[in-house]
């Protein structure tokens, strides 16, 4: 599988030891940063994380931060991409079997390494359930569908920037 991983310093640490437990699984990652434990700014890195996932260059993502509420902010703001806070295994593996998650965004300061390793195993273990769930989905799709055509008409700017302005 590949995944898009990112983070802001405040994951540095923890991103180190999750994308090192992804390779040795066999997944292909594809890192987007931080690469130091620098302060840097979380929406630039969680952009670039959700953009691979929205556009099918990744089959998900793996994104953190100090709470992980502002990247999964950020990620969700993609067309097609369900991102959501976990902090427990039970709460990643009914992300992905309710929601069909695509994104798994863990909050560094709540969770060690071996806590995130579990909570990222249950979830990339995890299939979407179908069924009622899919039709839930399916109106989180038509809602997003709905608010991107309106957007448009209302003339918004194509693209994203993905710099820092």
């Amino acid at each position: 599988m590949k995944i898009a991983v990112g983070t802001d310093h405040g994951g540095y640490e923890l991103k180190q030891g999750l994308i090192r437990e992804l390779k040795s699984q066999g997944h292909a990652v594809q890192d987007f940063g931080t690469f130091s434990p620098e302060p840097c700014d979380y929406p630039l890195i969680g952009a670039k994380v959700g953009q691979a996932v929205s556009r099918g260059r990744a089959d998900r993502g793996l994104l953190l931060c100090r709470s992980g509420a502002g990247m999964a902010i950020v990620a969700n703001k993609f067309p097609g991409v369900r991102a959501a806070v976990c902090q427990t295994v039970s709460a990643a593996t009914h992300s992905r079997e309710h929601n069909d998650t695509n994104v798994l965004v863990l909050g560094a300061d709540q969770l060690n390494l071996l806590k995130s390793k579990a909570i990222l195993k249950g979830w990339l273990a995890t299939s979407f359930a179908g069924g009622r769930h899919a039709r839930r989905v399916h109106q989180i799709e038509l809602i997003e569908k709905r608010l991107m055509s309106s957007s448009r008409k209302r003339g918004s700017k194509k693209g994203f920037p993905l710099s820092r302005e």
